[in-house]
């Protein structure tokens, strides 16, 4: 396997020098030399008898089991669940070998940056963790003791106490990091030329990469506050949030001692915590309520099935409705753990056991059911109207269904719960199927909107790329991911002080989409080009503050508490402001 951009020579030379035995054998304890050959249990599916064989002579690895093999770059693949760059970068690291300084964009100068801000972020979380055993984290302590936390939890998890808003500062300068590092670590933040620790009197939740790498800190708040409950660490040179699920380093240690065949998906941190205190290991969170592409691409590189377990109330639920149809899109199987009374899976085991929890995971819904299970509950069953509205509705769900036997399915499902007869729920499915002028109206005035976007963003990076406009960090508003590779590109170059090299574009996004970028018609716009990429900028940081304004909106609308409620606002007025600031407008 080679990829472009990269010298074919640096692959034989990684793999001359790699030992596929080796490597194998630690992911294989059974692994043992049966004539010229190796032997022992396949990594990739359960089995008994071995039927898993490696060649180190030629350099392959056989299951005659599952049917899988390959070299060794392909065993790191499968066995990590990471792509072939990252496979290739994981062997050069353990032969001692240089990566190609022209790879993808990469430099030796970014790759330090990267090192210089991973190792700063382990010494970081050794400082907070080590705040534990200090008087100063009597708060933190009583916390975790109310929460039931165990202390091989706390060291499992490696959790710490944030000790006021300079210790931070002054630790790390012991160890001789400048402050300039740890604000691009993200560890601490600036306001008014003066610097302070970013998670300052919280407890400190460090946020492992896949590889075992600290990248950043969540941290929660100790007693009543104005400020948010839970917090993340800002994206940086080695942190993205939606490209990331907290506990992943779990999994991956997870998967040495068994087969894990699907993942548990929740919110946060304390959830995670509680289920992998009570047994359930197979579980990762998305952060927030809010999961992304990114997020479900990263969870399929595991698994084929995952169960959503989102918190029981409204928010949490339409935030599972939102997930459902991303995982889909990114071939997951996925069911639904519906839990009872608002309650998150920390709160059932507290109450009744993980027992109780798991007896929710084996009534788990899957997404079609699911859907139409919460479309019951916004209809009024009591009369004929809200039975056949619902009826109606529940047709445009159907009638996304791929499969004929999928719909027959749930026609008959739609037709029993509402007493609608099912020819008549057929014959709507049909009608929706095949399409109508209103559909098609709506269909034309979205993809007018969304393309005026991709075109604004393609010519942002256009002129940045060809240096004639400074690059910031545009990423959030790529309506593409497409455009936020290219974006996240851009941002590299930004982060390690390099100028973009036009013809790096082919490597970091689609072929397709770099042409589109690299040969933008920059006559669509009228005026000076500088006010065409001020107008461009203007439109996406619109649409992106609408977007996440309507989410503020939707979440304000299902809160329940009036502290919930304040917070939401203060964010949709400080966002609304910061627009307003940053465009010139009083």
């Amino acid at each position: 396997m080679q990829i472009k951009g990269m010298d074919g020579n640096f692959i034989e030379e990684l793999k001359g020098r790699t030992d596929i035995v080796d490597v194998i054998s630690s992911y294989v304890p059974t692994l043992n030399k049966k004539g010229s050959k190796y032997w022992g249990n396949c990594p990739f599916h359960h089995e008994k008898t071995p039927s898993f064989t490696v060649d180190r002579e030629q350099g392959f690895y056989k299951c005659f089991g599952c049917g899988k093999g390959g070299d060794v770059i392909t065993f790191m693949m499968e066995a990590e669940g990471v792509s072939f760059m990252e496979a290739v970068k994981m062997l050069a690291d353990r032969a001692h070998l240089e990566m190609p300084k022209n790879l993808h964009g990469d430099n030796g100068e970014f790759r330090e940056l990267k090192e210089r801000l991973t190792s700063l972020m382990r010494d970081a979380a050794r400082i907070y963790h080590a705040n534990l055993k200090k008087p100063c984290a009597a708060a933190a302590v009583e916390y975790i003791n109310k929460r039931g936390i165990t202390p091989a939890s706390v060291t499992k998890f490696g959790l710490g106490y944030s000790n006021g808003y300079q210790e931070i500062i002054t630790e790390l300068q012991k160890l001789g990091y400048k402050r300039e590092e740890m604000l691009k670590a993200g560890v601490i933040q600036s306001r008014d030329g003066k610097f302070f620790d970013a998670m300052a009197n919280r407890l400190i939740f460090p946020i492992i990469d896949a590889f075992g790498k600290v990248i950043a800190f969540g941290g929660r708040v100790l007693g009543k506050t104005d400020f948010a409950k839970y917090k993340n660490t800002d994206n940086t040179a080695i942190f993205v949030k939606n490209r990331n699920l907290y506990g992943l380093n779990l999994i991956k240690k997870l998967r040495l001692k068994t087969k894990v065949t699907d993942l548990i998906m929740v919110e946060g941190y304390m959830d995670t915590l509680a289920l992998v205190q009570a047994g359930v290991e197979n579980v990762v969170a998305s952060m927030g309520t809010s999961l992304t592409e990114e997020q479900a691409k990263l969870a399929r590189r595991y698994v084929e099935d995952v169960f959503i377990c989102y918190d029981g109330d409204a928010a949490g639920q339409n935030a599972t409705l939102r997930g459902l149809d991303i995982l889909k899109r990114n071939g997951i199987k996925v069911r639904v753990i519906s839990l009872p009374n608002g309650e998150d899976p920390d709160e059932i085991i507290k109450r009744a056991g993980v027992e109780e929890f798991l007896k929710y995971k084996n009534a788990a819904v899957e997404l079609t059911e699911y859907k139409l299970l919460r479309l019951k509950e916004k209809h009024d069953f009591a009369t004929p109207f809200g039975r056949a509205s619902y009826a109606k509705e529940s047709a445009e769900i159907i009638a996304e269904l791929p499969s004929e036997m999928e719909r027959e399915i749930y026609e008959d499902y739609v037709a029993k719960l509402s007493g609608i007869n099912k020819a008549v729920v057929k014959a709507e499915i049909k009608a929706i199927s095949a399409g109508g002028a209103g559909t098609d109206i709506v269909t034309t005035a979205g993809v007018a909107a969304i393309d005026a976007n991709i075109q604004a963003a393609r010519y942002l990076v256009n002129r940045c790329v060809m240096g004639l406009e400074k690059w910031d960090n545009y990423a959030d508003y790529m309506p593409t991911e497409d455009l936020r590779k290219a974006a996240d590109y851009m941002n590299e170059c930004r982060f390690a002080g390099k100028a973009p090299d036009v013809g790096t574009l082919y490597h970091v996004t689609s072929e397709d989409e770099a042409n589109e970028i690299i040969n933008f018609d920059a006559q669509r716009y009228e005026g000076s080009e500088k006010a065409a990429f001020n107008d461009c900028l203007t439109l996406l940081k619109k649409e992106y503050v609408k977007s996440k304004i309507a989410e503020l909106n939707e979440r304000y609308r299902l809160c329940t508490t009036d502290e919930e409620r304040n917070e939401i606002m203060r964010k949709i007025a400080a966002m609304e402001a910061d627009y307003r600031r940053n465009n010139g407008q009083q």
